[in-house]
């Protein structure tokens, strides 16, 4: 968690979004070497860098994080950079109450030390940043499917935003409990965690489908099996899905992000863990 002092997609991507997704999704940052459902809220920050910030941006974010394990800070947070739409990074924190969220961050301002480090390099960080924004989602349960992962081990993430048509918020839950139906007969190992904005812009019917993967050829073995889906399911079954989504879904929109170690603040577990990958200074 961060604390501080693109185009829409067609209906064939819409129907890709919720295709073969082989790695569950989960989010609570825990110990390396443990599997964990996804936590029950997640706090997302979204910050958008300017044209050639990237590089002094990530040297910043990098001495913050050394800051933070230095003051053994309460929260830990993964940062993800963008691969594809516009040059940003995500930070995602998972906690499971909002009496957590906020003794979390009274515990990190409370280090002084550490948040005058914050704090200057907030300010440094100023003319790099051409908006920032930051969201609450909470775990929708019932709208995803597959089991816990160890997120230590994950390196990319896939992430659709969906923007669902005002009044068919009960018509989208139905087409897509009708979706991990279909894939719990047709594919059974397939996986996702959705979850709903609760805060932030936009945050009237606003949806995300996230996979955490191992590594982008996760994306291969997603397209291969949509042909296999779609064979099981069948042609009238298929074609009926597509109009609920288009009748529930009003735009879409699906990226990929790559976890950044080094900006990252993770349990000190994951870097005993995977040193190689998570130790990047």
């Amino acid at each position: 968690m961060k604390f501080q002092s693109r185009s829409v997609a067609a209906l064939c991507l819409l129907c890709a979004g919720l295709t073969l997704n082989p790695i569950p999704a989960a989010l609570a940052q825990q110990e390396a070497g443990q599997v964990h459902s996804p936590s029950k809220y997640l706090y997302l920050s979204n910050v958008e860098i300017k044209p050639n910030q990237n590089g002094a941006y990530a040297k910043l974010e990098s001495e913050e994080v050394q800051a933070m394990r230095a003051a053994n800070a309460p929260s830990h947070y993964v940062a993800m950079g963008s691969i594809t739409g516009g040059s940003r990074v995500l930070y995602i924190h998972g906690f499971d109450s909002f009496a957590d969220l906020q003794k979390a961050h009274d515990e990190t301002m409370a280090m002084s030390k550490l948040e005058e480090t914050l704090s200057a390099d907030n300010a440094s960080e100023a003319p790099m940043i051409a908006a920032r924004s930051s969201s609450i989602y909470s775990y929708e349960k019932d709208l995803s499917l597959g089991g816990p992962i160890d997120l230590s081990k994950m390196r990319f993430m896939r992430i659709i935003l969906f923007h669902v048509r005002r009044g068919h918020a009960q018509d989208w839950e139905h087409t897509v409990k009708l979706m991990i139906k279909a894939y719990q007969s047709s594919i059974p190992e397939a996986h996702w965690a959705m979850f709903e904005k609760m805060y932030g812009m936009g945050s009237d019917n606003v949806f995300i489908l996230v996979t955490p993967m191992e590594s982008l050829s996760v994306v291969d073995t997603m397209r291969e099996n949509g042909k296999k889906f779609r064979d099981s399911v069948g042609e009238d079954q298929l074609q009926m899905l597509r109009k609920s989504l288009a009748a529930d879904v009003e735009s879409s929109d699906s990226n990929l992000f790559a976890f950044g170690p080094h900006i990252s603040y993770v349990p000190d577990s994951w870097v005993t863990s995977s040193p190689d990958f998570w130790g990047k200074k």
